[in-house]
Formats: C-alpha cells, structure tokens, sequence
C-alpha cells in the first residue's frame, strides 16, 4: 500500500485492520438475503435478473469482508469487480423494463463507458491539482450515473407510477449519499476516527435492496 486508503483506528478487532469497515459488510449480506426472500414472497419465481442480482450482492459482501479484513490485492479485486458489475447489471435491467433486453444490456454498457470515460477525463485535467483527495475522481461517474438513474426515475412514474418512482429516488438518494461519505472518508478521520466509509456499506446496501424490490414490484403483472 503506497499510503492510507480508509482511516486506521490502530486497534484491530480479531487481528482484522479495519474493525468497523468490515464488520459493516454485514448490511450487504443482509440486504442480499432479505431481497431474496422479497423476491420469494411476490410469488414471480425466481427471475434469471434478479438472481444475478443477488449472487452479485452477496459476492460483493464477500469480497468487502475480505478486502477490509486482510487488505490483499485479490480480495480488493473481489470487492471491487461484482460491485461494478452489479450497477451497471442492475441498470440495464432497470432499463429493459421499458424496452427489451438488447436496449437494456446496451443501455448498461453506454453507462460503463460514460462513467469510466469520465473519470479518465477528470484524472486527465484535473489528477493533477495538488491536494485532491483520491476519492474524488470518482465524483464525475457519481454524476454521470445520477443523472441516468434521474432519467429512469422519470420513465418509471411515467410507465409504473409514482409510487414506484419514488422508491427509485429513494434508491438515488442513498446510493449518493453513499457516495459522498465515501468521498469524504479521508478529510473526517479526525473527526470520526474511523472515517465515514462505513457509510458507504450501509447505504449503499438499503440502496441495492430498495432497487431490487422495485424491480420485483415492475416485474410483477398489473392487478386485475
């Protein structure tokens, strides 16, 4: 490690380096078992997207354990790659409710590419202002994904009602919340001594379970 990426308490629980960060992880899994058991209750099977979904979730939980309890590269890879996958997985599939499946893996494709694309711009012009936290390149994917997630909202009132918009802006609202403690982390250490990344794990856990039992609601067929 070429320097701090989270904040250090100094007192690891069980020899683990980051106590709160890991133990954290457990609202992910939780989040994973509870849309499970959401899915198994609206009685639509069990749905080939969403099933991904939930094996995403929960390897995400997995990998963020093991990322936050032993800081191995591979287990950052863990953390790091079904997370990924899960948004833009779960993007596309949002968008396939309007339109089709070809729409909707394209659709989640164009959102990688948009978000990956700007980061590489931010670090291109702006990487190298002194002072810039590391966290903050990550703040024009942030947008850019904000901005497709407002468009889906608005589709979604438009085809499903407001009642299930509003659980996609719930949806938006958590995951950028969970965006800026992540962002935030390193500048509150000395306030909080250990950072507001942990933030990042719940919320963006209530995040991945509301989004997934809206798709549950959208997936089921309309009352008679």
């Amino acid at each position: 490690m070429t320097g701090p990426i989270y904040c250090e308490t100094g007192h690891p629980w069980l020899g683990m380096a980051e106590p709160v960060n890991t133990i954290t992880n457990i609202f992910i899994l939780l989040a994973a078992y509870l849309a499970y058991r959401r899915i198994r209750a609206a009685k639509i099977g069990m749905p080939a997207d969403l099933v991904i979904l939930l094996i995403l979730l929960t390897v995400t939980g997995i990998g963020s354990f093991l990322w936050h309890g032993l800081r191995q590269s591979w287990a950052l890879r863990l953390d790091a790659l079904p997370g990924l996958f899960f948004l833009f997985v779960f993007a596309g599939i949002w968008l396939c409710r309007f339109t089709n499946w070809f729409v909707g893996i394209l659709g989640g494709i164009a959102l990688a590419a948009a978000s990956f694309g700007s980061i590489w711009l931010f670090r291109h012009f702006a990487g190298g202002i002194p002072g810039t936290p590391p966290a903050f390149m990550f703040i024009p994917a942030f947008v850019v994904i904000a901005a497709a997630g407002s468009g889906l909202v608005i589709a979604t009132a438009n085809k499903y009602g407001t009642g299930t918009a509003l659980r996609g802006v719930v949806v938006l609202i958590c995951a950028v919340a969970a965006a800026v403690f992540r962002s935030i982390d390193l500048m509150m250490c000395a306030i909080v001594p250990f950072g507001t990344h942990f933030l990042w794990h719940i919320l963006l856990a209530t995040a991945a379970y509301l989004g997934i039992t809206m798709l549950v609601e959208m997936k089921k067929p309309p009352a008679a």
